[in-house]
């Protein structure tokens, strides 16, 4: 396999920030070159040249693409991770939606950026928990990465021991239900009943156009995404965000992640010292 030289790194990490935004300094420091060259193997490719120019084709066939950033980034959450942001959704956002639809309406919930699908089951869950409370409480969930073996991993939806954190049981004593089945080895199968209330697809939040799927949003959970991203395209989907929420309707991002210098009129919502962005009622699209 022939060595990669800086300027096909260099290339590289442009095609990536084109396609998907990601500076890929924040996401893959170790083994980039060893990656890479894995990827090169796999389609058959033994110059850094021609393998480039592939991924340069990747408006007609983003499948290289895919696989590349799937191999380069690496993710890892579990559930419930930032606790206080359930406890905000169920103790506040849900009832006040529900009294302000007078329960006609579905809440509509969207984990972009999803990994590998432990935040869209703890929605999930705080969800199925409510509704058990109140039968009147519809609901959907959509969850979305462009990391396809993320998305392949939430669909089969087994986890290991740190995503099982001890956040988990706290909530599973709180609900009275539990995710799903642990077997010998510490790991969780994911019940039927909470996948199936969860719709997985490809998501690139590079694609502002193709974020329309997020317009009638109530809930946007973008955590822990926005810090791969340059300073342009976090405002752009600051302002998508606000575009595709329905009035009262909540951002929540990652703790160590702001909207700052933006132009959309979020209101700052602080719950127990976990902000949260929130579009106002009386507001304009």
């Amino acid at each position: 396999m022939i060595p990669l030289e800086k300027k096909h790194l260099d290339r590289i990490r442009e095609l990536v920030h084109s396609y998907s935004g990601i500076i890929l300094e924040r996401v893959a420091t170790r083994n980039v070159d060893k990656k890479i060259h894995h990827q090169m193997k796999h389609f058959g490719v033994e110059k850094p040249a021609d393998y480039i120019l592939i991924l340069e084709k990747f408006e007609h066939n983003s499948k290289v693409m895919d696989e590349l950033i799937a191999e380069l980034t690496v993710s890892e959450s579990y559930f419930f991770r930032n606790p206080v942001q359930f406890e905000y959704i169920l103790e506040v956002l849900l009832p006040e939606f529900y009294q302000r639809s007078n329960w006609q309406i579905p809440l509509r919930v969207w984990s972009a950026g999803c990994s590998r699908g432990e935040e869209a089951y703890s929605l999930a869950m705080t969800l199925q928990h409510f509704q058990n409370k109140h039968p009147a409480a519809r609901f959907t969930i959509n969850a979305g990465d462009i990391n396809a073996k993320n998305l392949a991993a939430a669909r089969e939806a087994v986890y290991g021991k740190r995503s099982l954190r001890e956040k988990l049981a706290v909530f599973e004593e709180k609900f009275g239900f539990e995710i799903g089945k642990r077997d010998e080895k510490g790991e969780c199968a994911v019940s039927d009943e909470i996948k199936s209330l969860v719709d997985l697809q490809k998501l690139n939040l590079k694609n502002i156009r193709g974020l329309n799927c997020l317009a009638g949003s109530d809930i946007i959970f973008c955590r822990n995404v926005l810090i791969y991203f340059d300073e342009q395209l976090r405002k752009q989907l600051a302002e998508k965000f606000y575009q595709c929420l329905n009035p009262g309707g909540v951002v929540f991002l990652g703790e160590s992640e702001c909207y700052s210098g933006v132009s959309v009129p979020f209101e700052l919502v602080n719950y127990k010292k976990v902000y949260a962005y929130k579009k106002p009622m009386e507001s304009h699209k």
